[in-house]
């Protein structure tokens, strides 16, 4: 079984397929289409690993004509010797039925799981640095210290009740209740520093 794969309309799958019948697919047996590298939708890729049975060897031209990304081509490999099935990349002379095809797909899935930890580490590196220049992650919080402080006034000042200031300000009796709690924790360990302060200096 082959298949072939160009990215633009205007490019000639022509060679590919010839390249396949010449390593002994049958044109019958070639599945070819135009579609871009990075596109996840490929209909005839789909059929022809449908029309694959066990034994079978799934041959392309090159290995970025069948994969988006190395990851995506380690999941095919996987996905294609579960079933039994062999593959054969005719440009970088990659078998699995070899050991040294077979060498070759560990050392790209070596280097496909390194990739991910770098990218894990530069990722987390990232965000440690961001958070030490003060910038924030998650969601933004519906209320700023002000309007809590403002609430807090309305609610204990001037009588307003937490569902109406809840309904003032479009957030749920529940935030206003733990925004408030926050608040008034907040504002009691200020006044015990500043008695502790005060202690201090007497």
């Amino acid at each position: 079984m082959g298949y072939a794969r160009v990215s633009t309309t205007d490019q000639n799958v022509a060679m590919q397929v010839e390249a396949l019948i010449k390593a002994g697919v049958p044109e019958e047996f070639i599945y070819h289409e135009s579609a871009s590298g990075s596109k996840k939708s490929r209909p005839q890729l789909k059929r022809a690993l449908a029309a694959l049975r066990e034994g079978d060897t799934l041959v392309v031209w090159k290995l970025d004509r069948v994969a988006r990304s190395m990851t995506h081509l380690l999941e095919l490999m996987e996905g294609l010797e579960a079933e039994g099935i062999k593959f054969r990349s005719l440009t970088e002379g990659i078998e699995t039925q070899t050991p040294a095809g077979r060498l070759i797909m560990h050392v790209l899935a070596a280097l496909s799981q390194f990739e991910r930890e770098l990218i894990r580490e530069r990722s987390r590196a990232g965000v440690a640095a961001a958070k030490e220049r003060g910038v924030q992650f998650g969601q933004k919080p519906k209320l700023s210290d002000e309007d809590v402080a403002e609430i807090w006034r309305l609610v204990h000042e001037k009588g307003v009740t937490r569902v109406d200031a809840a309904k003032q300000y479009g957030v749920t009796t529940m935030t206003i209740a733990r925004r408030l709690k926050g608040f008034e924790e907040a504002a009691a360990r200020k006044l015990k520093k500043s008695a502790r302060r005060r202690a201090k200096k007497s």
